[in-house]
């Protein structure tokens, strides 16, 4: 029994946000608010230089292709928004899951899509940077 209750004990330690994920948690809501706000220039110092992006239409893009996206007049987002969000990390490289939920038009056609993303992390001398992502459309909350 005794051994029971320090099983407990341990795992609700385990189960806390460590520094680094609550770090994370608030860069991944920053950079959702900065590209809702078509703020470009402080979105771009999230992505790695090399950051690649698979998308559920299997396209692969990259930091220079989200960055031109997030200030194109032709994109009005009116949700941008994580929620979900799990982070696992081991040294300095961090993985974040959740639903992404992005709502609004392009180029004048509405659209209400939410994904499953995983997000890869690197800490780098400059903080947290995505190096990697990929999103899947979740079937059965997709409208347009």
């Amino acid at each position: 029994m005794l051994y029971l209750i320090f099983l407990l004990v341990d795992l609700s330690v385990s189960l806390k946000p460590t520094p680094a994920a609550v770090v994370l948690k608030r860069a991944d809501m920053e950079l959702n608010r900065l590209t809702l706000n078509k703020n470009s220039e402080r979105a771009t110092e999230y992505y790695a230089n090399d950051f690649i992006l698979n998308t559920s239409s299997g396209k692969t893009r990259y930091k220079q292709d989200i960055v031109t996206e997030i200030a194109s007049p032709e994109i009005s987002m009116i949700v941008n928004e994580t929620t979900n969000v799990e982070i696992r990390i081991v040294g300095a490289t961090a993985v974040l899951t959740g639903t992404l939920h992005q709502k609004g038009s392009y180029r004048g056609k509405f659209f209400d899509h939410w994904f499953l993303i995983t997000d890869t992390w690197v800490e780098t001398p400059s903080g947290w940077r995505i190096l990697s992502g990929h999103a899947s459309l979740k079937p059965s909350l997709n409208k347009s």
